[in-house]
């Protein structure tokens, strides 16, 4: 029976994170720390040093206080004398859409509960949208489920469609036996309007009760399967098994047990994600016997992986995450990582996410397509100095990526049912209040030089050739910029509806290419290869071939090669979609990096990677002063220390002649100065070429004992851009600004052996004031 609504109807409709399930209780089952002085700390985000990270290998970044903000606060409950509104365990959805001017957006529905959190109450959610990548919910798209929200964790399918299932099952006679009902939710217009229908679970043993674990999953094949957690007849406390479907998510069978449980463990709240591999892998929250005996203590999460579609599983295992920033464990003589609602997400760029909490709140990547060797951070910390540590915020939340390379976080900081009542403690890190935060976190794969084609493609200067333009109906984001659009959404792409295809970029300059990220038709196979050409007629053969790949986040191939023409033919492949013919071609995503360093793959707003010795320096992203750029990302360089001269560093392999190229946006001109560095006899650091763009934009070169003009006033202007070089050997140097020759036989301010990095600086150091935009960074060879 199908039923359509603008609600998603259902009682049993609760956002998959609330944590009221039977007998597994959400709330601390045992005793805790209590008086933690830690809960007197906030979490700030990744520290920023004196260097940045590396930039050759991976990177997880939480941003700081410019990175986080509120999803929902319930307007008046703050009021003194008020009583608390629950806004608690949320989730966050991210959808691929069009603004109404066709602008292609990610739109983030973030919902949370409205209800206690008690196993006998019908949860009721709330959710709030965001158009802007996460900066801003407007009170304005408030909506509850009489006002038609969404239903809980919903997937996209491939057809375009949204679904989900509720949380619970249906009331009685459908809650219990070996077939139950759960309310299976569908969209097909954005989530706009929602039909609600059966869907029909066989348990494959008699159920006594449980939940849905975890979002549901579509398969390479078509299959959707999804994590429940419950009681059985033959088991004692709770397992999670693995459901799958057939025929499109109506129907259900019991594929495998995935945790089962025993006298001592107990497994409910299920994370599942596919890795790149198109394994499956499994996150599951753990509960052990307390002294009573219950199976009542939380402890180490587990996991474990399938490579059969979920028909058989690796045995369980503890979860390990290393904290290279600091945990504080519940249990300081154990020092266990303990955790509730596991939730994982695979970034467009590859590197698996996961997002736990309990104590605190935390995020964790996986970078080696295995979904082990974890590293994490912590974002989010709200409990009382005086009371129990698991009281605060629940450690429920979710996450989904805005970009290819950045994820929004979403978490709660109270709970009214019972992590802060007049019970549970005092002088907590933030407060007592019921609110949802999110806070973005950036997740960087190696190289710092990738091209933002979006950008470039939005203000015209680069453009797409070849017959992957098709349009199909229904699926907007299906266009020539659909394969750089920093998404992998199956229909994200650049698409030929009839037969292979050819996709060519013609870029804005010629670039030293080092790497090509490719992901092809997302979720089934395909065979694609790369090609480079310098005047987009000559080819040659392949850079990079992927074959018989089935995708499900970019696949990298390094390069080493100078061009200005990209291109990507794309076999034809069939099983094609409706409004597709017979045999079509998909390039889902691509990304482009050089040896110019761009930014664009950079800790937003902290230190960029790769540079040392930084003073008030950090990457920024979509900044105003950037609207002009035709890249999203740059360096920016501000002084308002008296104290100190604000710079940045780079090292590069040491030679005789090197390239310094660069662009620069004076926002505030008072002296930059940018050195070409070198060795000197004794092997110490020093600057071969000191120069400097002068506050009347000259530029100056300092011989030692002063400053000596090479290009006269104005050569540079405040609120412009100019790209500068540099090309040198140990003896003397010319000068180029935006391509025109200034000056030649520059002598060497400091005599070196080698030429070996570069540094930009502010004027000086009781000087204040200056701000300057660098971007497009290239030191040769």
């Amino acid at each position: 029976m199908q039923r359509k609504t603008r609600s998603a109807l259902a009682a049993a409709t609760v956002t998959i994170a609330v944590a009221g399930f039977g007998a597994v209780p959400a709330a601390p089952a045992t005793a805790a720390p209590t008086k933690d002085p830690t809960c007197a700390t906030a979490v700030n985000g990744t520290p920023a040093g004196s260097d940045g990270q590396s930039p050759t290998g991976y990177a997880l970044n939480v941003g700081g206080a410019s990175e986080f903000g509120t999803v929902w606060d319930p307007p008046g409950d703050d009021a003194a004398g008020s009583t608390p509104v629950q806004a608690a365990f949320p989730s966050v959805l991210g959808l691929d859409t069009v603004n109404g001017d066709g602008t292609p957006v990610r739109r983030q529905h973030a919902r949370f509960g409205l209800t206690r959190d008690e196993p006998s109450v019908n949860g009721k959610v709330a959710q709030v949208e965001s158009v802007d990548g996460g900066e801003t919910f407007p009170a304005a798209t408030y909506a509850d489920e009489s006002a038609g929200a969404a239903p809980s964790a919903p997937i996209r399918l491939r057809d375009g469609s949204l679904l989900a299932y509720s949380f619970k099952t249906q009331a009685a006679p459908y809650n219990v036996g070996r077939n139950v009902r759960f309310t299976a939710y569908r969209s097909t217009d954005e989530g706009r309007t929602w039909t609600s229908e059966d869907a029909l679970f066989d348990m494959g043993s008699y159920w006594q009760g449980g939940r849905s674990a975890s979002v549901p999953l579509e398969l390479a094949n078509g299959d959707i399967v999804m994590a429940v957690y419950g009681k059985y007849t033959d088991s004692g406390s709770y397992r999670v098994q693995l459901q799958a479907s057939t025929d499109g998510g109506r129907t259900f069978v019991r594929r495998a047990v995935v945790a089962p449980d025993d006298a001592g463990n107990s497994y409910n709240e299920t994370g599942l994600a596919q890795l790149p591999n198109g394994k499956l892998i499994a996150v599951i929250r753990h509960h052990a016997a307390d002294s009573s005996g219950a199976l009542n203590d939380v402890v180490t999460p587990v996991w474990t992986t399938s490579a059969d579609n979920g028909a058989t599983w690796k045995p369980l295992q503890d979860l390990s995450v290393s904290f290279p920033y600091g945990y504080d464990p519940m249990n300081d003589t154990t020092k266990a990582l303990e955790g509730v609602a596991p939730d994982l997400k695979l970034m467009p760029n590859g590197v698996l996410v996961l997002r736990g909490g309990r104590p605190d709140n935390w995020v964790a990547i996986s970078t080696n397509g295995e979904g082990t060797g974890w590293v994490g951070q912590l974002t989010y910390r709200n409990c009382p100095t005086d009371g129990d540590r698991h009281r605060g915020s629940t450690g429920y939340g979710g996450m989904d990526y805005v970009a290819a390379n950045r994820a929004i976080v979403v978490g709660d900081n109270c709970d009214v049912t019972w992590a802060c009542t007049t019970t549970s403690g005092n002088r907590f890190t933030i407060d007592k209040q019921t609110r949802v935060w999110r806070r973005w976190i950036d997740v960087l794969t190696p190289d710092v030089g990738r091209i933002d084609l979006a950008t470039k493609y939005r203000k015209g200067k680069i453009t797409v050739g070849g017959d992957m333009t098709s349009s199909v109906p229904g699926h907007p984001r299906a266009r020539a910029d659909g394969a750089f659009d920093g998404s992998t959404e199956y229909w994200s792409s650049a698409v030929n509806a009839n037969g292979a295809g050819t996709y060519v970029l013609n870029l804005d300059r010629s670039y030293p290419l080092t790497k090509v990220g490719l992901s092809l038709r997302n979720g089934r196979q395909s065979t694609g290869r790369v090609y480079l050409s310098a005047d987009g007629v000559n080819w040659g053969n392949p850079v990079a071939t992927a074959a018989n790949r089935t995708h499900l986040a970019m696949e990298y191939f390094p390069l080493s090669a100078t061009a200005r023409f990209v291109k990507v033919e794309v076999d034809a492949s069939d099983k094609c979609d409706a409004a597709l013919g017979d045999n079509c071609s998909f390039l889902n995503e691509l990304e482009l990096y050089s040896s110019i360093n761009s930014f664009e793959n950079d800790p937003v707003n902290n230190r960029p990677r790769g540079f040392t010795d930084i003073v008030q320096s950090w990457q920024t992203q979509r900044a105003p002063e950037l609207a002009d750029n035709d890249s999203a990302s740059a360096l920016v360089i501000v002084d308002t220390n008296a104290q100190a001269i604000s710079r940045v560093n780079w090292a590069g392999t040491a030679g005789a002649t090197k390239s310094l190229e660069f662009r620069l946006k004076p926002l505030s001109l008072l002296g930059f100065l940018f050195d070409v560095m070198g060795k000197d006899a004794a092997g110490q650091t020093v600057n071969a070429y000191h120069l400097a763009v002068a506050q009347d934009g000259r530029i100056n070169r300092y011989d030692g004992t002063k400053w000596v003009t090479l290009a006269g006033p104005g050569t540079v202007t405040e609120n412009t851009w100019s790209t500068i070089r540099v090309t040198a050997d140990t003896a003397k140097a010319s000068l180029q600004v935006n391509g025109v020759t200034v000056a030649t036989n520059v002598p060497y301010t400091n005599k070196v052996s080698a030429l070996s990095g570069y540094s930009f600086a502010s004027n000086g150091t009781a000087t204040t004031g200056d701000k300057y935009l660098v971007d497009d960074v290239l030191f040769t060879p």
